[in-house]
């Protein structure tokens, strides 16, 4: 027998978080929630969250480098983020989802971190690894 339930949820709003890069490049990220657990042993147990971080980049023309045909090994990919980019925060809003049992969630996708590699994609796009932290909120149903 499982120890848990998986409920079901709409989404009521999911939003695209921005922010622009110092090197002129605009960061598109948001976090979709993709599946809920509830405990069924102690249903005051807070709720179990999977999600999913997307991530999509309108490139400046100065990020960019020159296009190649050479493939990174992942260790060279690894040791290649040398550059900590700083980054204004344009918007941020908190995604709501309604679960089964009525009660709402709220996530909210929150960029910490965005270091540059010294490398560039074969079409000469800048790679960059961007570190998000997801806060949420419970707003559980009175019985």
């Amino acid at each position: 027998m499982r120890d848990s339930v998986t409920l079901d949820f709409k989404v009521l709003k999911e939003f695209w978080d921005t922010y622009t890069l110092n090197d002129g490049t605009r960061l598109k990220s948001r976090v979709v929630l993709t599946g809920v657990k509830k405990s069924k042993i102690n249903p005051e147990k807070e709720y179990e969250f999977d999600f999913q971080s997307i991530q999509s980049f309108v490139f400046s023309d100065k990020s960019g480098g020159s296009p190649h045909n050479r493939a990174y090994t992942k260790e060279e990919l690894e040791s290649s983020y040398n550059k900590g980019i700083t980054f204004t925060t344009d918007s941020e809003k908190w995604n709501e989802y309604l679960l089964d049992d009525g009660t709402k969630v709220r996530l909210k996708n929150s960029v910490t971190e965005i270091a540059k590699s010294d490398l560039f994609l074969q079409n000469g796009d800048p790679i960059y690894n961007v570190k998000i932290r997801v806060l949420s909120k419970v707003k559980r149903v009175r019985n």
